[in-house]
């Protein structure tokens, strides 16, 4: 497995950043759910990966306004998500807020796994598991340095 390793530590001053950025993908995905609804009860299907201009450019202007802002929620959407991979996460479930780092524990590549409302990092996690399999913290994780 690829990337910069995290410790505790590294991963625990990175969660008031998590937060905040958090904050921003619930209100945008809220956004989006609310204008998705909109659309289908119009009977048009959002569409925000289409670079087709004909798609939004189609249908009465209230319509046409609907889409252009579904496209601009969702690219500000993925900036957010953008943001989280910049800090070296991987978002595993956006509804959760569920974030893995890659870390170490007795020389084994781990996930230190996140989730939002988490004020410390508690758990982790093999590379091949995931939620259901976390653990909590132990002192061969805690008392890892950085190997990036």
């Amino acid at each position: 497995m690829a990337g910069a390793y995290f410790t505790v530590g590294e991963v625990e001053a990175l969660i008031p950043a998590l937060e905040k950025i958090f904050v921003q993908v619930l209100q945008l995905r809220a956004g989006l759910r609310a204008l998705g609804q909109k659309l289908d009860r119009a009977g048009v299907r959002p569409n925000a990966d289409s670079d087709s201009e004909v798609e939004i450019d189609s249908g009465p202007p209230a319509v046409r306004q609907a889409k252009a802002v579904f496209r601009g929620l969702d690219e500000a959407l993925n900036d957010e998500l953008e943001r989280i991979r910049a800090l070296g996460g991987e978002v595993k479930d956006l509804e959760l807020g569920l974030v893995d780092f890659l870390g170490t524990r007795n020389g084994e590549d781990i996930l230190l796994c996140w989730k939002l409302g988490e004020k410390r990092l508690g758990f982790w996690h093999a590379v091949d598991g995931g939620f259901a399999s976390r653990r909590p913290i132990d002192a061969e994780i805690s008392s890892a340095s950085s190997l990036d």
